[in-house]
């Protein structure tokens, strides 16, 4: 009979903590955690990068088509004018450079998860000429536009980032 008794509790026991495992260990807890930590894009939107363009053109494009971005800083340092450009999560962002002299946009840095390297480089090849091999390993690629006037450059930049660069060519 005492047996019986331990085997009561044991089950009651078990009744009572199978409710408190199935919710601590909810999706709801999974999916939070996975987001907080690096976001999978669906979709990658090439930041604004037409060379010369001014100050107002970038923030007008970045309001409108790339809204999980807000303007961090501008700041004017020497002969430039840089305007930085964060999602908050992470080192996620875009640096762009304009020249303080007439304001043209003379550089664009997008510094993107590497969770979305596939997705970024796979859009690139899409959209423009791959110009010399590519090494995967360090995400080392280079592109080039139809009119070979301006050079976009990929490169791991450390364990969770990698950086695209728009370079023009004069």
């Amino acid at each position: 009979m005492n047996m019986k008794k331990y085997f009561s509790f044991a089950i009651i026991a078990f009744l009572m903590a199978v409710p408190l495992v199935l919710t601590s260990c909810g999706k709801d807890d999974i999916l939070e955690d996975a987001e907080g930590l690096q976001p999978e894009l669906k979709v990658w939107t090439e930041p604004y990068h037409i060379e010369g363009s001014s100050i107002d053109d970038v923030k007008n494009y970045m309001d409108f088509s790339m809204k999980r971005y807000g303007l961090a800083s501008e700041t004017t340092i020497s002969s430039s004018i840089k305007l930085t450009y964060t999602t908050g999560k992470g080192n996620e962002g875009i640096l762009y450079s304009f020249y303080a002299s007439n304001g043209a946009l003379y550089s664009v840095i997008d510094t993107e998860l590497i969770v979305n390297s596939r997705l970024v480089i796979d859009y690139l090849k899409e959209h423009y000429s791959l110009i010399v091999p590519a090494n995967e390993a360090t995400l080392e690629y280079s592109f080039t536009n139809s009119d070979r006037s301006m050079v976009i450059t990929t490169a791991k930049v450390s364990e969770t980032c990698f950086n695209v660069n728009y370079a023009y060519v004069n």
